[in-house]
């Protein structure tokens, strides 16, 4: 780092001097800044808006001419250094227009920086007391554009953690970014990952943070759990009310209350009830209850937009929880495979099962996935333009996996031949099944692979 002789010394918010650089002075890692004015401050440093004296010669190869620099200030020196590694490399793992751009950084000299791109518009909590209540055509898209972001962040295996309206730029084109990325975390994480100093990193801001962080519930922290702040802030913008200082309106794990917050029609009155059901959707205190990931959300938006079009959240959503217990055990007696019948006995598996008879449809081509679908007894026909193309009975075989994973549309319809049993998981139940049995995620892999090695070879000219 380089210090300008003529630093300007007069920003109300700069601290004394010689603690850390300010406005006038350069900071350097593949290029150089020129920090001009301090754009906001929090506990691991300060925000700049910079210009890249280098930005002439990099013509579109490097930074353009205005960044937002954010440095580490001198508090916490080791804890906001990992801080900061992290918030880098989320956003080295994901490229999105919803999520700020990462240009530059330097985390191994003094002072410790990243150079991001740069949204004159400010965050959403700036600009909150003079946009006021969002309408309705401005909430939805304050869900699509964070729920797109977060769903980029998600198939990278990066979890938000802190999503509020302070971490929600405006582009300055009636659409939201969402940054600050320094609590990200990958799912499934442990205590000791978790762990930093003193201080534990993921759990939340008051007011928007999700009940499983409320209660420190680590292993519970998953795609859900990000889904809750996305509620939070729509709820929060749509109504007026800034949960962080409003503590009367949150309700807790306690018999009766379904939801986290009161329902948006009993504090706005003449909500619409497709907006409330989405909205009201993303905040039931059991993260079980919440959609499974981004993309189910997406797609119910994009239905209601339609016209309120069926979607395979529907019709996975109204098989679930309607088979017989009964039956379920003796299904589960029947069972050959060790493994799945050593899964499929926890009481919290018995909400996956379902029941298809012969000749209904299990999911159709040319839905968006939500679900996948776990084969354990039956004939599944795989259908491709009217024709059968295949023939699934083995016990323990994943269907719609791929689709699942990658939110790429189905392009064949299932279809039972007989009865047919399987277990269906969303995004975020899938996810935790994989991870929690490392057989499962072997056996797939696995499967995967073969796929792809008996599959045509793949020419490029």
């Amino acid at each position: 780092m380089s210090h300008s002789p003529q630093s300007d010394r007069t920003d109300p918010l700069q601290p004394e001097a010689g603690i850390g650089p300010g406005p006038g002075d350069v900071v350097e890692a593949r290029h150089r800044y020129r920090l001009q004015r301090r754009l906001g401050s929090g506990g691991f440093g300060s925000v700049f808006l910079a210009h890249c004296l280098d930005a002439s010669s990099l013509a579109r190869s490097g930074p353009p001419a205005e960044v937002a620099v954010k440095i580490l200030g001198p508090a916490s020196r080791a804890h906001a250094r990992t801080t900061l590694k992290r918030e880098l490399g989320a956003l080295l793992s994901i490229q999105h227009p919803g999520i700020p751009r990462l240009y530059d950084w330097n985390v191994d000299s003094e002072p410790a920086f990243a150079a991001l791109e740069y949204f004159p518009a400010g965050s959403l909590a700036d600009a909150w007391p003079m946009i006021g209540r969002l309408d309705e055509e401005q909430t939805w898209r304050l869900m699509s554009d964070l729920l797109s972001a977060l769903g980029a962040a998600h198939r990278a295996s990066i979890l938000h953690l802190d999503v509020k309206p302070s971490n929600v730029l405006l582009d300055g084109n009636g659409g939201f970014v969402l940054t600050d990325f320094g609590v990200a975390q990958a799912p499934r994480m442990t205590r000791g990952m978790m762990q930093e100093g003193r201080l534990l990193v993921g759990l939340g801001t008051h007011g928007y943070r999700a009940p499983e962080q409320a209660d420190h519930a680590l292993g519970s922290f998953d795609l859900r759990t990000d889904l809750w702040g996305v509620g939070a802030t729509a709820w929060a913008l749509y109504t007026g009310i800034d949960l962080n200082k409003r503590s009367d309106v949150l309700r807790h794990r306690e018999p009766g209350n379904v939801y986290g917050l009161e329902r948006l029609s009993d504090v706005r009155l003449h909500c619409p009830p497709p907006l409330e059901e989405v909205v009201m959707g993303l905040l039931f205190i059991d993260p079980a209850r919440r959609p499974g990931g981004t993309r189910e959300v997406l797609s119910r938006i994009q239905a209601i937009a339609d016209g309120f079009g069926l979607d395979s959240l529907t019709v996975a959503a109204a098989r679930r929880d309607r088979a017989a217990p009964a039956e379920i055990h003796a299904l589960i007696e029947s069972l050959v495979d060790p493994l799945w019948s050593s899964i499929c006995r926890s009481p919290a598996f018995q909400r996956h099962f379902a029941k298809f008879s012969d000749g209904e449809e299990i999911s159709r081509s040319g839905f968006q996935s939500h679900h996948t679908y776990l084969l354990l007894r039956g004939q599944v026909a795989v259908e491709h333009a009217g024709e059968i193309v295949a023939v699934d009975s083995k016990e323990g075989t994943f269907l719609c996996a791929v689709s699942t994973f990658t939110g790429v549309p189905r392009t064949v319809t299932l279809r039972a031949r007989g009865d047919v049993w399987v277990c269906i998981f969303n995004e975020a139940e899938l996810e935790e099944l994989v991870t929690c049995n490392p057989a499962v995620a072997v056996r797939m892999i696995r499967s995967f692979a073969n796929r792809i090695a008996e599959a045509p070879p793949r020419h490029t000219d």
